[in-house]
């Protein structure tokens, strides 16, 4: 219970309390609170008190409130730094998540002229065309598209399931992505995307888009990244 006679205030008590039980597991991601009258009752305190707890709860990211459905344990969200440099696998690893893929298409294909422009191929160039799903402890959160030159054929022989493309780049041709260029949009997800992302159509999402080059400053590819924005939060 909470200590009515504390210098901490009450409304600190149970924010605290409630942060502590979804650190120990008690409240799962997901999870949906009891209403503010029932957290009321339960700690003997105002409406006043729980609602000034769990708004600033719900602006530390650990609550979310769901519009006539009520309060829930946030999902976690999971970063990413455009500032480095790092295949979709390191960067899972970098927070302590397990990398995962499912190969959706692989496949020679003749691309349209913008995508053509952004590599620097000449008109009615083809190219090595591979789109993946990409998971995070399990969980569907990428479609990531990557166009390559003819040069990087081999990828079509290559195990794109599990295996991380920065790596087999480097151990079957040497090259190495050192640097890109990106630019961030929002985009609606369309029934395609939300069937494999598992979240509704038309739900927001982030675009990433962007060129890489490798050590002698040569495009290697360019990825197209569509997003679950909600569960994840991008640093740049």
């Amino acid at each position: 219970m909470l200590d009515g006679n504390a210098i901490i205030p009450l409304y600190e008590q149970l924010k605290e309390k409630i942060a502590s039980e979804i650190a120990e597991g008690i409240y799962k991601p997901g999870d949906k609170l009891l209403s503010e009258v029932e957290l009321a009752e339960k700690y003997n305190v105002s409406v006043i008190t729980v609602r000034r707890a769990t708004n600033d709860l719900r602006k530390r990211g650990l609550l979310e409130k769901k519009q006539g459905k009520g309060t829930f344990v946030a999902s976690r969200k999971y970063n990413k730094d455009l500032n480095q440099v790092l295949s979709f696998s390191d960067s899972c690893k970098s927070i302590g998540a397990v990398p995962g893929a499912k190969l959706l298409t692989s496949e020679i294909v003749s691309p349209n002229k913008d995508v053509l422009e952004q590599m620097e191929l000449p008109d009615n160039s083809k190219t090595v065309y591979i789109s993946r799903l990409r998971l995070v402890n399990d969980e569907p959160m990428v479609i990531e598209d990557n166009y390559f030159s003819l040069k990087y054929s081999f990828l079509l022989e290559e195990d794109l399931n599990n295996d991380s493309l920065f790596e087999i780049l480097n151990r079957k041709s040497g090259t190495q992505v050192v640097r890109s260029r990106r630019t961030i949009e929002i985009c609606r997800a369309s029934a395609f995307q939300a069937s494999q992302l598992n979240i509704k159509r038309n739900s927001p999402l982030l675009l990433v888009q962007g060129v890489t080059y490798d050590q002698e400053n040569e495009i290697v590819y360019l990825g197209i990244q569509i997003i679950n924005g909600e569960r994840y939060k991008l640093h740049v």
